[in-house]
């Protein structure tokens, strides 16, 4: 399951938005660092395809594509909490979602966020790019004599080098343009600068329309996604069943709320791709990686089917769906064979044909 870890700086939601995402109950509390523990948890994935589909194959168990999520307690004294083993805990993510407050609560001290989510996001960005540049300098010293060795190693020598140039100045990582060999060469030291972010803008629970977005979005790495939203009103609503979800955000003209948008956005951020299986027993959605095969996908559902895999059934799930269901789908002539080497793409229905 892909890991998400949740960020930023201290008294700005990120464990109400924890606790939104999962529907849980972790403690929050209006001190700094009230977070002492990880806490853990599974986000669905909302998708209006799968009740859909659902719907259509009377299922007895509908399940969504799901995340993990990880809300990792910041370190007091660090910069911005940004120090020792909550570092080490986000190097493990495979993208990160940054928490930035834009709401004022006298219950709820300012003092280590302040209420600028522009100043804050910049704030974070120069952080994570000084956390990097620690780990690429002393790397930069090894991989120079390791190059003067070995001449096979001077093109990652070179890319490193200039990496760690980049963060010493603050630059982030996903400011350039990285070869696949560079990459690889980065992959062991983790760079948070280089991982993908859905950063999240929260504001008061009454906060008129803000345009806070755009001026997040123009101070963070290209391609990250700015999301606004009120936490607090979103883990109120998490605990609500549909109906009465459905209606609360309907009277503050929310429309299907915030969260939605989030955790997609945090899919995408991750390279996944959502396919489909679908049936009366289970309608069920799938995360795998983009450029993934239908085998392995197929290996996502069960050991046995990427195994022994033979062919599969694929069928586009706006098309089965318009069609009528599965069976439908098939007599209409949507759904064709593919064969192993065929490759994923969102929103596919299979259905593994195998031998074991």
């Amino acid at each position: 399951m892909a890991r998400l870890g949740i960020v930023g700086k201290a008294n700005t939601g990120k464990t109400t938005l924890f606790n939104a995402l999962c529907g849980l109950e972790a403690p929050t509390a209006p001190h700094p660092f009230s977070t002492t523990e990880l806490n853990l948890g599974v986000a669905k994935i909302p998708d209006e395809r799968l009740e859909a589909a659902a719907r259509l194959e009377n299922s007895e168990k509908v399940t969504p594509a799901t995340l993990e999520l990880v809300d990792v307690p910041l370190t007091p004294g660090g910069s911005g909490g940004l120090a020792g083993e909550a570092l080490g805990r986000l190097r493990e993510m495979e993208a990160l979602l940054v928490v930035l407050r834009s709401f004022d609560d006298a219950a709820v001290p300012a003092d280590e966020s302040g209420l600028d989510p522009v100043a804050q996001a910049e704030d974070l960005v120069l952080e994570m790019a000084l956390a990097d540049a620690e780990v690429f300098e002393r790397r930069a010293e090894r991989a120079a004599k390791e190059a003067t060795a070995d001449s096979g190693r001077k093109a990652d020598a070179e890319a490193v080098a200039r990496a760690a140039a980049m963060l010493a100045e603050g630059v982030p990582l996903r400011r350039a343009e990285w070869t696949e060999a560079e990459l690889s060469a980065f992959r062991d030291m983790a760079p948070l600068s280089l991982k993908p972010a859905v950063w999240v803008v929260n504001v008061s629970e009454d906060a008129p329309p803000q345009e806070v977005a755009a001026a997040v979005a123009a101070v963070v790495p290209d391609g990250d996604t700015v999301a606004v939203l009120s936490a607090r009103l979103e883990e109120e609503a998490a605990h609500l069943d549909p109906e009465d979800r459905a209606e609360l955000f309907e009277g503050l003209g929310l429309g299907k709320g915030a969260l939605a948008k989030v955790v997609a956005a945090a899919n995408e951020a991750m390279g996944l791709l959502t396919f489909f299986t679908m049936g009366p027993k289970e309608t069920r959605a799938w995360s795998v990686r983009s450029g993934s095969t239908v085998r392995q996908a197929a290996g996502k559902i069960h050991s046995d089917l990427e195994r022994g895999f033979i062919r599969a059934d694929v069928g586009a799930i706006d098309e089965v769906i318009a069609a009528g269901g599965w069976d439908a789908a098939k007599k209409a002539g949507i759904v064709r064979l593919e064969g192993k080497d065929y490759l994923s793409v969102e929103g596919d229905v299979i259905e593994v044909r195998f031998s074991v």
